[in-house]
């Protein structure tokens, strides 16, 4: 059985403008069976989404068991107003808001919390991490709110002290943790929380002339390095492909992601048990 640690069911890997007005005004149901369908096809058994803010992986979470696939979700990504997480999530101002957020996830199914630290990588300026910076007390307290209503934290984060950060806040798995540096690996090895690093998409980006492919390779071979020694060392990685971003389809990112690991000698099965493990309603 494969394993599918971060996608969006939401999406189809080709436009993400297109994808959302598919379900602005109501699930397309249809749609949603037939990339489980996709899924299914392709041996995934576990798939664990990232969230989105139409309800359209709790919709997918109710109809999976038809397909075979053990399904968790946050409902929506939670993050704090003016920061990353819109294209996925909610907002909130402060913690009460945030609180609030929690439950009302909780009372839709959500299996688990999904944060957002840090914001994207800008691809046409070199891989800059964009955006303000959720850490400090608030972060936290967050994790803090999180763990006390049951449910383990998945943190969208790049950046090395961005990384540092969110492991020392209590997060349980970073996603993405592109641009990071050795010292990670420590605070991953005294945490115990499980890196989902996304490879493929940056990596399916690399020759596809939107953007410079030198930064893009520059960006993946510097996760490339840590990824490798972490997994030496003993840190779990788990296999994530981001699936719906773009160039990343449903089913095949799984098995890109998959080739790409294997690529670098890492065999996820260690870090997918444990987010089948941890990711779940307590």
């Amino acid at each position: 059985m494969k394993y599918e640690c971060h996608g969006h069911i939401i999406a189809d890997g080709v436009s993400y403008q297109e994808a959302m007005a598919r379900h602005k005004g109501g699930i397309d149901a249809a749609y949603v069976h037939k990339a489980l369908k996709t899924v299914a096809a392709h041996g995934i058994g576990f798939y664990r989404d990232g969230g989105d803010k139409y309800m359209v992986s709790a919709f997918a979470k109710k109809i999976a068991g038809e397909y075979g696939v053990d399904y968790r979700t946050p409902v929506f990504i939670s993050h704090k107003a003016g920061y990353y997480g819109s294209m996925y999530g909610r907002s909130f101002e402060n913690m009460r808001e945030f609180h609030a957020l929690i439950l009302e996830a909780k009372a839709q199914g959500a299996d688990f919390v999904k944060l957002t630290v840090s914001g994207m990588l800008d691809f046409d300026d070199g891989g800059r991490i964009m955006g303000p910076v959720f850490s400090g007390p608030e972060l936290r307290e967050a994790v803090k709110i999180s763990n006390g209503e049951g449910f383990s934290v998945m943190a969208h984060v790049n950046g090395a002290d961005n990384i540092k950060a969110a492991l020392e806040a209590g997060v349980d798995s970073v996603e993405h943790g592109f641009w990071p540096d050795g010292d990670v690996i420590d605070y991953f090895l005294q945490t115990g929380a499980v890196w989902v690093p996304t490879c493929v998409a940056v990596y399916n980006l690399i020759d596809t002339g939107r953007y410079s492919g030198d930064t893009m390779r520059k960006i993946h071979e510097a996760q490339r390095r840590v990824l490798a020694e972490a997994y030496a060392r003993g840190v779990p990685i788990a296999s994530g492909s981001d699936c719906g971003a773009w160039m990343v389809r449903q089913g095949q990112g799984t098995d890109d992601e998959l080739a790409v690991l294997a690529g670098m000698g890492i065999d996820p099965e260690k870090g997918n048990r444990a987010v089948a493990e941890r990711f779940r309603r307590l």
